[in-house]
């Protein structure tokens, strides 16, 4: 986390050093919406899992079509095998076909993590910005495409407590039986691709829609991206609470008892090492979407020179 905010305020710096020089900058805000695709959404946008996000950024137009934008943006991300298994049995209800849910059933995984983004996007507007004059309200749709980095937390609840899951090492990561499969970072790239469109409603103000896919190099968003360990490696390496949250079939049997001390010798566990723990069959990295209302303001810097009206 600490690269990461260093990170980001060496871009702060450079995009005020942009500002500084611009002609024509507009800051704003938007607030909205954020979702994910990954193993634990069934790879499709579950509204139930739409949360609150929010983002702040700076917007340099280069020329009536093309500007470029500095991006800052709060999400959260979540997934649950519960609500898969609720969908695909309205599927069934309705007579539509659908993959066995048992699988879900007995992972009876889920998550939740919090997402700070700073991307860059190129933009390009269909319609052009008339940026010399105040005598027009144009309306503008763009569309975007970026490059960025994000740091997430996959977490989830255990009893009354939240467990953070990455140091856990839930498929074995970071043990010395699997040392060649290393704990993945917490810090990601991600390339935001969307579309939107602003209207301008008074002399300096914009307001506008905008929704944006980011595409991501980690699989690991919801901590879920490859095979089940062995049970007795992951206790040795992070003991009860990594066996108990690596693989939660246990919970679907009404005797189990997770205060014992060696879990393995008392619970029931659906799966064995080596098993699929994701379910994967298109896109293998998880993506993450942000979408919201936009307002924005433009500055105008002294020495410009007196607009047209």
């Amino acid at each position: 986390m600490d690269k990461f905010k260093s990170q980001f305020i060496l871009v702060v710096f450079i995009l005020i050093g942009l500002i500084a020089s611009a002609q024509r900058v507009e800051v704003g805000l938007m607030l909205g919406g954020s979702n994910y695709l990954g193993d634990l959404s069934n790879e499709k946008l579950l509204m139930k899992e739409t949360h609150f996000s929010g983002s702040l950024f700076g917007r340099y137009n280069f020329s009536p079509r093309f500007a470029v934008k500095g991006y800052f943006g709060y999400g959260r991300v979540s997934g649950d095998d519960k609500n898969m298994i609720s969908e695909k049995r309205d599927y069934l209800l309705k007579g539509v076909r659908t993959n066995n849910f048992e699988f879900n059933k007995n992972r009876n995984l889920n998550f939740y993590s919090d997402i700070y983004e700073f991307s860059l996007h190129a933009e390009y507007n269909f319609l052009p910005n008339q940026l010399n004059t105040y005598k027009t309200r144009p309306f503008l749709p763009y569309i975007f495409i970026g490059l960025g980095i994000f740091n997430f937390n996959p977490k989830s609840n255990f009893g009354n407590t939240t467990v953070e899951l990455q140091p856990l090492g839930t498929e074995g990561q970071g043990s010395t039986t699997y040392n060649d499969i290393a704990k993945y970072s917490l810090t990601a790239i991600c390339i935001p691709i969307g579309l939107g469109f602003r209207q301008k409603i008074g002399d300096d103000f914009f307001i506008g829609v905008e929704g944006g896919l980011r595409f991501t190099n980690t699989n690991y968003l919801d901590d879920v991206g490859g095979k089940y360990g062995s049970g007795s490696v992951i206790f040795g390496a992070t003991g009860k609470t990594g066996v108990l949250m690596a693989d939660r079939s246990w919970e679907l049997n009404p005797n189990a008892n997770p205060s014992t001390e060696n879990p393995l010798s008392t619970e029931t566990f659906v799966f064995n090492e080596g098993d699929k723990r994701s379910d994967r069959s298109s896109y293998k990295n998880d993506i993450y979407f942000m979408a919201g209302v936009t307002l924005s303001y433009t500055i105008r810097f002294r020495g410009q020179g007196c607009p047209t009206f």
